[in-house]
C-alpha cells in the first residue's frame, strides 16, 4: 500500500495538529503523524519486517538499494550468540519505488553502520574492520568476504565507531573515526607501514596502496558539498566544516595552530530544537537541543524545490527531528543559518522515531534512514539508576526508510542499469544536475579507468554544463594519469570559484616543475573570492620560496579579520616569517585581525630564531616613535617575546623580552626606550575600564612579558573582583609567566587567595602547575596555611606527589598523602534542603554570572568549556544539584578532562580540544587554549574527575545555591 501524506495546510496549523504521542505507531499512522515542510510529501518506502534497524543506505549502478541493518545495537545479542548485523538487499520488482524484495547479502556483522558501493560488491563498515563484500553467482548473497583494512577502534560504545565511506569529487573514500583513535593497516597491501589516526578520520584511494589520516574527527556523520569541502557532525556539534587538510597544518611546526574543523551554524553548534515528543532524555543530556547530532547530508538532489539544493540536514534521534540548515560561504569559511525559525524539517510526536542517516537516491529524493526503537541512548551513557529501568529491546524487531520529495513530484522511478552503459556516455552523466547520476559515473569511470574518455573529459573542463561537471572531469582526468597543464590552467580561469579553487589543489603536485602555473598561481592572491585565495595561500607553501611572499602578504591584507586565511598563511610561510613580517610592516594596515595576525607570526619567529636575530627584529619592529604605530608594535613584540619565553630565554633576574634587549648598544638602548614607553601606554590601557576589552587584553599580553619590578603591581591590581573575568585570568596567567618567584607569591599570599572567585582560583592553580618554579611557592603558602590543601584537586595531587622534582615530590607527599576525598554523596543528601527554599532568580544569575560563565553558557551568555546549560531547566532540582555537589557523578565522553605532564615538569589539565599529528589542544576556563607540541608531553592521561571545581558549596550560602538551581530551571 502506497503511503503518503501531502502537507498542504499552513505551517501553523500543522504546528498544532500534531500532539505527541507514545509509540509504536505503525508505518500508516507514522506518516499521518509527521509535520513536514508545507509544499513536500512524504513516503514509507521501506518498513518492518522488510527492513530492521536501517543506519545507512546507497544504490548499485542497478537502481538496488543496500541497507545497512545495525540490530545488534547498542550492546549485541550477548555472550555465545551468533552477531546479529546485516546488509540486505532490496529491489522493487514493481518499480513503484517501494521495495517489496529482501535478500540477506551479509549477516553475521557485529555493529556495521555503513555501505559504499564499488565493482560490484559494496564496502561496509563495522569496526574493526572495513570489509568489502560482493556476489559473483548472482543469488544475492556475498560470496566475496575480505577485509580491505583493519585496526580501527571497537572498544568504545557502539555510538563511537568508523562509519560512513564516501567517494569525494578528489577520488579519495573517506571514513569517519568515531571520535576515536586508530591503527590502520591492510591485510591486501601488507608492504604499506601502519597508519595512525590520533582522533582524526581516514581516507583512501580504492585498489591502490594508499591510505592516510584526514583531517576532521567526525562522529557518525560525515558529508562532501559538490566542490569537496567537507562537513561532520558529532553529539552536539551539529554542523561543522573541514577547513584544511592535515598536510597543511602539519608542514609548519613552529604555528601554534591547534583545529582545522569549525562549527558554522550561527544559531549554535547545539541549537536549539522544536521536538513535537515528550521524550526527556538524560540528566546530562540538553531536552530540546541538539544531543545526538548524527546522519548529516549536504542535499544535491534534484526532487526536493530549488531552495533545499545545497541545504544540509542533521538527524536528532533523541528529538525525533530531522534539522535544516541554510549553507552560504563567508570569507573562506561558510555559516549554516537556520532555514525557519520555530519549526525543524521533519519531526515526529512519536518518542520511537529515531532518524539516524540520510541519503540522497537516484530518484533525486531526500532518504530518511528510521532506526525505530522505544529507546535510542546506549546504556553506558546514562545514569545507572536510569539504566536498571530502561527499555532498550522494544523495537528491536522494527524500522523505516521514509522519502521526502516536493509533492507535485513524480515518484515513479524509471529502469536503468548504468553497468551497461559506455564510459563515453557515463561521461555524459557527469552533466546531470542529480547528484547521485554524476557521483555514479564518476564512481563507474573510476572503477573502468578507462583513458579512451580522457577526450571526451578534456571538453567538459572547459565546456561541461555545470560547475560540477568540470571539476569532476577534472579529477578523472588527474586520477586517470592523462590531465595536462592546459586544463589545469582552464580551470584556475573558470568562471566558478569552486572550478578554480580545485584546479588550485590539482595544479599543487606540478608546481616545482611548471614556472607557468607557479606563476599563475601567485597571480591567484588577487583573486575575487576570498576561498580561493585561501586554497591559493595553502597551495603557495608547498613551493617552499620565499618568492611566494608578496603573494601571501596581499592575501593576508585582504582578509585580515579572516581567522582561517591568517592560518593558512602561517602554515605556508615556514623559513620565510620574517621576510612576511617586513612585508606586512611596510603595508602597516592596523585592524584587530592584523595585530592577531603579527603576535602569530612573531611568536613563530620567537619560537626559532637566534637571540641575535631577534633583538635584531626587535629594533626594526620599533623604530618608529609614531603613535599610529603603536599597535602593531604592541602586537609584534608581544609575539616575539612570547615566542622566546616558550624557548626558555629567559635569565634568573629578567623576562625573555627584557633579556633580548639587555645591553648599553645605542640601538639596543633605543629598543628598549620604545619597549618600555609601550609598556607604560598598555599600563594605562589595562586601567581604563572604558577601553574595549580586546584592547585591554591586548596591553595585558605584553605587560606579562615584562619583569615582575615593571608589570607586577599592575598585573596583580587586576586580579580583583570588579575586574571582568577575562582581565583577571589574563593577569593570572601573565602573573603565572613570570621568572621572578615573586610572581608566584603574590598570587598565593594570605588572605588573597580565598578571596578568589572559582574561575580565578582555577586560573591561578592552572598557571603555578604549569610552572615549575612556582611550585614550590604554592607548596609554602599550602604549609603556611595561606591557601587550604582542599583547594588542590586529586589530580593535581597526584601530579605534585609524582613530580620529576624529588624536592617538590617530597613536600607534596607530606601535605597530601593522608588525604582523602570526601564523602560527597553524604554532603549532596545534606544540601538537599536547598530544594524547599524559594529561590530568588535575579541573585541565582548573579551567582551563574561569578562563578560559572568561565565554562558554561546559558541562552548566550558564558563561554562553551564545559556543557551548553541552556535547555537543562526540564531537569529536575535534584539531579542539577547532584551535578553540582559531585561533578564526577556523570560525564560525558567528549568532556573528560586530561592531565599532560611535560618534560620540563610542566603540568597541565584541560579538555582535548583538538588534536593533530604535532600538537595537543587543552581547553580551560574562559575558553583559553593551551597548545602543547607532543614532542614535549611526557605522559598524557585521562582523568576520572570533572574539569569543574569541587566544593562549589563552600563558595555560596545554601540560600545561593537555590537561588542559582532556580536560575537554571528558569524559575
Amino acid at each position: 500500500m502506497k503511503q503518503t501524506v501531502i502537507f498542504l495546510t499552513s505551517l501553523l496549523t500543522a504546528c498544532f495538529a500534531h500532539a505527541a504521542v507514545e509509540g509504536p505507531l505503525t508505518p500508516e499512522q507514522a506518516i499521518a503523524s509527521f509535520r513536514l515542510d508545507p509544499g513536500l510529501k512524504i513516503e514509507c518506502v521501506a518498513s518492518e519486517p522488510m527492513v530492521v534497524s536501517p543506519v545507512a543506505v546507497a544504490w548499485d549502478e542497478k537502481g538496488r538499494m543496500y541497507v545497512v541493518e545495525d540490530r545488534g545495537y547498542p550492546v549485541g545479542p550477548g555472550k555465545g550468540k551468533k552477531p546479529a548485523g546485516q546488509v540486505v538487499l532490496l529491489e522493487s520488482t514493481k518499480n513503484d519505488g517501494h521495495y517489496d524484495k529482501r535478500t540477506v547479502f551479509v549477516d553475521g556483522l557485529t555493529f556495521p553502520n555503513g555501505v559504499m558501493c564499488w565493482k560490484g560488491g559494496v564496502f561496509v563498515t563495522c569496526a574493526p574492520y572495513l570489509y568489502y563484500f560482493k556476489d559473483t553467482d548472482g543469488d544475492g548473497v556475498a560470496d566475496v568476504k575480505q577485509i580491505v583494512f583493519k585496526g580501527f577502534q571497537d572498544l568504545s560504545t557502539t555510538q563511537l565507531r568508523v562509519s560512513h565511506p564516501i567517494l569525494n569529487v578528489d577520488n579519495w573514500i573517506y571514513l569517519t573515526s568515531g571520535l576515536t583513535s586508530a591503527k590502520v593497516s591492510s591485510p591486501i597491501y601488507t608492504n604499506h607501514p601502519v597508519v595512525f589516526c590520533n582522533r582524526t578520520d581516514f581516507r583512501f584511494k580504492p585498489d591502490i596502496d594508499e591510505f592516510e589520516p584526514t583531517a576532521g574527527t567526525a562522529q557518525f556523520g560525515a558529508t562532501f558539498d559538490s566542490f569537496g569541502h567537507k562537513f561532520i557532525c558529532s553529539n552536539r556539534n551539529h554542523n561543522q566544516v573541514v577547513m584544511m587538510q592535515l598536510k597543511y597544518l602539519n608542514r609548519n611546526h613552529e604555528a601554534a595552530l591547534s583545529d582545522i574543523v569549525e562549527d558554522i551554524p550561527d544559531h549554535g553548534a547545539a541549537c536549539k530544537l522544536y521536538p513535537l515528543s515528550v521524550n526527556i532524555t538524560t540528566a546530562a543530556s540538553h531536552t530540546g537541543f541538539f544531543t545526538s547530532a548524527c546522519g548529516i547530508m549536504y542535499y544535491r538532489g534534484t526532487a526536493l524545490p530549488e531552495e533545499y539544493r545545497d541545504n544540509s540536514f542533521t538527524c536528532e534521534p533523541a528529538g525525533n527531528l530531522v534539522h535544516r540548515d541554510v549553507i552560504c560561504p563567508t570569507n573562506s569559511s561558510f555559516v549554516a543559518k537556520r532555514a525557519q525559525d520555530g519549526v525543524d524539517f521533519l519531526v515526529s510526536p512519536d518518542s520511537w522515531c529515531r532518524p539516524v542517516n540520510l541519503a540522497t537516491g537516484p530518484d533525486g529524493a531526500l532518504y530518511v534512514c528510521d532506526m525505530y526503537r522505544k529507546t535510542i541512548e546506549h546504556p553506558d551513557y546514562l545514569p545507572e539508576a536510569t539504566r536498571k529501568i530502561t527499555d532498550f529491546e522494544s523495537g528491536k524487531d522494527k524500522g523505516r526508510i521514509y522519502r521526502i520529495t516536493s509533492a507535485k513530484f513524480s515518484t515513479k522511478p524509471k529502469k536503468f542499469d548504468l553497468s551497461k552503459v559506455s564510459s563515453k556516455d557515463l561521461c555524459k552523466e557527469l552533466n546531470n544536475p542529480d547528484v547521485w547520476w554524476r557521483t555514479t559515473a564518476q564512481r563507474l569511470l573510476l572503477e573502468r579507468q578507462d583513458k579512451s574518455v580522457a577526450s571526451a573529459l578534456r571538453k567538459l573542463v572547459k565546456h561541461g554544463k555545470i560547475p560540477e561537471t568540470r571539476v569532476l572531469a577534472l579529477r578523472l582526468l588527474d586520477s586517470f594519469g592523462v590531465l595536462q597543464n592546459e586544463q589545469i590552467l582552464a580551470g584556475l580561469a573558470d568562471n566558478n570559484s569552486g572550478v578554480r579553487e580545485n584546479a588550485i589543489q590539482v595544479a599543487e603536485l606540478r608546481l616545482s616543475n611548471s614556472p607557468k602555473l607557479a606563476e599563475r598561481l601567485v597571480a591567484m592572491a588577487n583573486d575575487s573570492n576570498p576561498r580561493v585565495r585561501f586554497q591559493c595561500a595553502l597551495t603557495l607553501g608547498e613551493l617552499k620560496d620565499a618568492k611566494v611572499i608578496p603573494a601571501l602578504a596581499n592575501i593576508t591584507e585582504q582578509n585580515t579579520n579572516d581567522r582561517w586565511t591568517r592560518e593558512a598563511v602561517l602554515t605556508a610561510v615556514e623559513h620565510h616569517a620574517d621576510e612576511l613580517l617586513r612585508t606586512l610592516l611596510a603595508g602597516r594596515k592596523d585592524s584587530e585581525g592584523m595585530s592577531t595576525m603579527l603576535v602569530e607570526l612573531c611568536r613563530i619567529l620567537g619560537n626559532s630564531q637566534t637571540p641575535e636575530k631577534l633583538a635584531s627584529l626587535l629594533s626594526e619592529v620599533t623604530a618608529s616613535n609614531s603613535d599610529n604605530d603603536a599597535a602593531w608594535q604592541v602586537a609584534a613584540i608581544t609575539g616575539i617575546a612570547d615566542g622566546a619565553r616558550s624557548r626558555g630565554l629567559v635569565t634568573t633576574n629578567h623576562s625573555a623580552l627584557m633579556s633580548l634587549v639587555a645591553g648599553d648598544s645605542a640601538t639596543i638602548q633605543q629598543t628598549r626606550n620604545r619597549i618600555n614607553d609601550l609598556l607604560k601606554r598598555s599600563t594605562v590601557t589595562v586601567k581604563d575600564s572604558k577601553e574595549p576589552l580586546s584592547r585591554r587584553l591586548v596591553a595585558v599580553g605584553l605587560l606579562a612579558q615584562a619583569d615582575f619590578s615593571i608589570a607586577g603591581a599592575t598585573l596583580q591590581s587586576l586580579i580583583d573582583p570588579q575586574q571582568p573575568s577575562e582581565i583577571q585570568v589574563a593577569a593570572v596567567r601573565g602573573l603565572g609567566q613570570m621568572s621572578d618567584a615573586a610572581a608566584g607569591t603574590a598570587l598565593v599570599q594570605k588572605g588573597r587567595f580565598g578571596a578568589y572567585t572559582p574561575p580565578v582560583r582555577d586560573a591561578v592553580l592552572s598557571a603555578i602547575m604549569s610552572q615549575p618554579r612556582l611550585i614550590q611557592t604554592l607548596l609554602s603558602a599550602i604549609e603556611a596555611g595561606d591557601v587550604p590543601a582542599t583547594a588542590v584537586n586529586e589530580d593535581r595531587r597526584n601530579q605534585l606527589m609524582r613530580n620529576k622534582d624529588e624536592a617538590i615530590q617530597e613536600r607534596a607527599t607530606a601535605l597530601f598523602k593522608d588525604m582523602k576525598a570526601g564523602d560527597r554523596m553524604k554532603i549532596y543528601e545534606e544540601y538537599k534542603s536547598v530544594l524547599t527554599l524559594k529561590p530568588n532568580s535575579k541573585n541565582g544569575h548573579a551567582i551563574f554570572t561569578k562563578t560559572c560563565t568561565s565554562c558554561h553558557v546559558v541562552s548566550g551568555e558564558g563561554n562553551t568549556v564545559g556543557p551548553d546549560l541552556t535547555g537543562i531547566r526540564n531537569q529536575p532540582g535534584e539531579v542539577l544539584l547532584l551535578h553540582i555537589i559531585i561533578p564526577e557523578y556523570e560525564i560525558m565522553p567528549i568532556y573528560t578532562s586530561y592531565n599532560i605532564e611535560t618534560k620540563d615538569g610542566r603540568g597541565l589539565t584541560g579538555l582535548l580540544a583538538a588534536e593533530t599529528p604535532s600538537s595537543i589542544t587543552l581547553r580551560q576556563a574562559l575558553g583559553h587554549e593551551e597548545v602543547i607540541p607532543r614532542s614535549s608531553i611526557a605522559t598524557m592521561a585521562a582523568s576520572s574527575l570533572s574539569l569543574m571545581p569541587t566544593e562549589l558549596e563552600k563558595t555560596m550560602s545554601k540560600q545561593d545555591m537555590a537561588d542559582l538551581i532556580g536560575f537554571l530551571k528558569g524559575m
